[in-house]
């Protein structure tokens, strides 16, 4: 399948799910991919940049932005993410004070705690890979709420739009 072919089934994917953005550049070292919920599809904006290749027994450093573009008052964001088998360690390296998270591998959650009008974060996520070749896939979600005191297993039911961040292990 053509270049082109590839990048006209996507867009028409993308109408299918309802507005889920995903981008992803095969030019560059570090690909950046890009998802807005059906919820807050002109609100919030997530960005996930990570490398297209690695070595067997290395890492892959997710970078992942999360944006309040146009929302007014104060937001709570839940960030998922989700790592494949071929993941043997993943760990939280870099994020603000008020972020919490929690690693339960193979899953990722955090909890950002307020997002103003303008504002935004990113939270730095290392994942080792085991020795195995073949294609890792880890996939990024997130859902706004103003509940200050919102439940992270029912704002994932929430759950519409997700970033799915493929990397080759040679």
């Amino acid at each position: 399948m053509s270049h082109l072919a590839q990048r006209l089934s996507a867009a028409a994917l993308v109408a299918a799910l309802g507005g889920t953005l995903l981008v992803q550049s095969p030019a560059q070292a570090a690909a950046p991919a890009s998802v807005t919920s059906a919820a807050s599809a002109a609100a919030f904006r997530f960005e996930v940049y990570f490398p297209k290749y690695v070595r067997r027994g290395g890492y892959l450093t997710y970078t992942v932005k999360v944006r309040n573009r146009t929302v007014r008052g104060q937001h709570y964001v839940a960030l998922f993410g989700r790592f494949s088998s071929h993941f043997r360690a993943i760990k939280v390296i870099r994020k603000p004070r008020s972020v919490k998270c929690s690693v339960k591998r193979p899953a990722v959650t955090c909890w950002i705690a307020s997002l103003d009008k303008g504002d935004s974060t990113t939270v730095v996520i290392r994942a080792w890979v085991g020795s195995h070749r073949g294609t890792t896939t880890a996939r990024f979600g997130g859902v706004a709420t103003q509940d200050r005191d919102a439940r992270l297993s029912e704002l994932k039911k929430d759950l519409r739009g997700s970033i799915t961040a493929r990397a080759r292990v040679l």
